[in-house]
């Protein structure tokens, strides 16, 4: 899967890590950052990646803050214009720890991370996605318009693991 930087796809994405703090002078940092953090994924057999939460469309011209979380990608949901439903096994949510690697790798690119790993869905792409229970209610969700990325793993009825959950995502 690697790093989710996307273009014109509209991905809803879980990812076992944390929010990248600091601002990016240019859109090749971000992407040389992207490239770097999938090398080191592929090191360790891990796979690792970066999120960008927006669009790249009108990239480099028209280049602003976009939160960025990194970590391991365990489930990416390619959305469509219908927002099908597609499942989220429960073993995309089990929170493992993330090498220490990578936030030395993301320090050294002068950046820093939030506290702690977190249980997080994120969008890629000019994107909302969503997680619904099996009687098919919105549990959480997250947009392009918003911040682009939430935590769901202090959502109790995500976590457990005993309902089947789905994942939808598409257009914002």
């Amino acid at each position: 899967m690697g790093s989710q930087i996307c273009e014109m796809e509209n991905n809803g994405v879980i990812v076992i890590g944390r929010v990248v703090k600091g601002d990016f002078e240019s859109t090749d940092e971000i992407e040389e950052l992207g490239a770097a953090v999938d090398a080191l994924g592929r090191k360790l057999g891990k796979n690792l990646g970066i999120v960008y939460c927006g669009s790249t469309i009108n990239w480099p011209d028209d280049f602003e803050y976009t939160p960025i979380v990194a970590g391991i990608i365990t489930h990416v949901h390619w959305g469509d214009e219908e927002a099908e439903p597609g499942p989220l096994p429960a073993a995309a949510l089990t929170k493992e720890p993330v090498p220490g690697e990578l936030w030395e790798l993301i320090a050294e690119k002068g950046k820093k991370v939030s506290g702690e790993d977190q249980v997080l869905l994120a969008i890629a792409g000019w994107t909302w996605a969503s997680i619904h229970g099996n009687d098919g209610e919105r549990i959480v969700g997250t947009s392009g318009e918003d911040s682009g990325y939430v935590r769901i793993d202090d959502k109790p009825r995500i976590m457990s693991g005993k309902e089947p959950l789905t994942m939808k995502a598409s257009y914002c």
